[in-house]
């Protein structure tokens, strides 16, 4: 009855804590394996594994004969390591199996994970021994010294104290793992301002996670020496602690400390991310605010012209009337000169029509100042764009997308001397919106992180990019970057929908 209180107990244990650790991991990578798009798959997997490994560790006889020896007793606090070492390899290995992409990002979470139980079991080892000796003790008095209870009672006594004892030691580290691992991956949302949107891809990358990793291991090193020096048996216990009792307060607050500073690393490092993240809205909104001024300031030239054009078109009529007169009257030069002032007043009404009608002013706008533009430095430019005004996206995120990659592709064919080109293609296909911007570029291309940087012109010839990725990310989009031959290729894919309503992301 005993043997199966102790495996309903480790069972009900070891799966809570398989949960945890599939709580870490849930969201922070990309899986392997989906069932109809669920990730339930890998969860079960990874939690089953855990559950496993433990199990066969504390209750397998022939692993325990194979670590303790014979009499399956544990006659050194090092020998302890080793199912702690080969259930952290099992989780590893497992991981390597069920996700995909960052390694770093995996090792970081796992050693996060067993740094902090091993380090909230040494938080309160001292006093758990303290109190079992107390207890034991106390039975001992009444059963050698003072003859108070019989042998039976002696017993059941130990016994269920010992059970009790394990169980409340079991819920101990099930609800201080529980306050980790919660306060852990909500530090990683950005410090913990929950600030789901963008946490997971923008925050937690392979550098942040190699950051991370250190604290981690500080703690999970400074738990396995604990293990190695605890204690040893040799024809009785021999205890550091019994020889040394201040490490009764040393080893819990040592061990308090590691978690803290684990917590506070991935606390830190989320805050600093997230002023970095302010940074990088501040310098979009700014980029808005200039593409609002260049259009405005569009508007106005356009504005000035009209009213230039309506105050000169009382001469122009009264110059055509002195023409046509001096026609009627036979003059054969005068109708030559007709032709031509009319002529010349078509092509001053044309200069303030808009060449590109894309259903949108502000994109009307934005698509006449690069024609102008090109025309300027002798480049050929050619659009189909046309505004998805039925996606529900916004046309100044769109002018933000135009306007940093156009410039960027206008520069690059800068340096062009001849058969420079710009062009922008524009698809749309169900709730799908895509935007591709091809110009023509000899340079040699090298990456900085996601972004490319051109070296022949010793620029950045991606500036503008993050103020790119900025406004995509906010329709589920993505961005690609293309070489081929002499022209690079600028792809924006953004996610729309009818209602232009979107969901927040989790």
């Amino acid at each position: 009855m005993k043997e199966i209180i102790y495996i309903c107990m480790d069972l009900t244990e070891y799966t809570i804590l398989g949960f945890l650790l599939v709580y870490l991991l849930k969201g922070m990578l990309q899986e392997y394996f989906l069932w109809n798009g669920h990730r339930n798959i890998t969860s079960g997997i990874l939690c089953l594994q855990f559950v496993a490994i433990r199990l066969m560790m504390s209750r397998a006889v022939w692993v325990k004969q194979m670590i303790y020896g014979k009499d399956m007793y544990l006659v050194s606090s090092r020998q302890s390591i080793i199912p702690v070492a080969v259930s952290m390899a099992g989780t590893l290995f497992a991981g390597l199996l069920l996700y995909k992409g960052s390694r770093m990002k995996l090792l970081s979470l796992v050693t996060a994970f067993y740094a902090l139980l091993e380090l909230v079991r040494f938080t309160y080892y001292p006093l758990a021994v303290k109190s079992i000796n107390a207890i034991a003790g106390y039975y001992n008095d009444l059963f050698f010294e003072k003859e108070a209870i019989a042998a039976t009672q002696y017993q059941q006594a130990m016994g269920r104290i010992e059970i009790v004892w394990n169980g409340l030691l079991s819920v101990v580290v099930v609800l201080f793992m529980l306050f980790c691992v919660r306060k852990y991956k909500k530090y990683l949302l950005y410090g913990g301002n929950d600030q789901r949107a963008k946490a997971y891809d923008v925050f937690y990358r392979s550098k942040e996670a190699g950051q991370l990793f250190v604290p981690a291991l500080l703690g999970l090193v400074f738990a396995i020496m604990l293990r190695s020096i605890l204690f040893y048996y040799e024809r009785e216990i021999f205890s550091i602690i019994d020889e040394y009792p201040e490490l009764n307060v040393i080893i819990p607050v040592l061990s308090l400390l590691c978690i803290i500073l684990i917590l506070m690393s991935v606390k830190i490092l989320g805050e600093v991310e997230e002023e970095r993240e302010k940074r990088r809205q501040a310098e979009l909104y700014q980029s808005r605010v200039k593409d609002l001024e260049e259009h405005v300031r569009d508007m106005e030239s356009v504005a000035i012209q009209i009213r230039g054009m309506k105050h000169d078109m009382k001469n122009y009529i009264a110059d055509i009337n002195a023409l046509l007169a001096q026609m009627a009257s036979g003059d054969e030069k005068a109708k030559e000169e007709v032709r031509h002032y009319i002529g010349s007043i078509q092509a001053s009404l044309e200069e303030l029509d808009l060449i590109y009608q894309t259903q949108n002013p502000v994109t009307d706008v934005i698509l006449g100042r690069y024609v102008r533009l090109a025309r300027q430095k002798n480049i050929t430019f050619s659009s189909d764009f046309i505004y998805p005004k039925k996606l529900g996206i916004d046309v100044f995120d769109l002018s933000v997308i135009l306007n940093n990659g156009l410039e960027n592709a206008f520069e690059a064919c800068e340096a062009e001397e001849e058969n420079a080109f710009v062009s922008l293609h524009a698809d749309q296909k169900g709730n799908m919106f895509l935007l591709t911007i091809e110009n023509r570029f000899d340079g040699i291309l090298k990456w900085e992180g996601e972004f490319p940087v051109s070296v022949k012109s010793n620029e950045s010839h991606g500036f503008g990019l993050k103020n790119i990725k900025s406004c995509v990310e906010k329709y589920y989009g993505r961005i690609s970057v293309e070489t081929k031959e002499n022209r690079f290729s600028l792809t924006v894919m953004l996610q729309g929908k009818a209602d232009g309503q979107f969901d927040d992301k989790i």
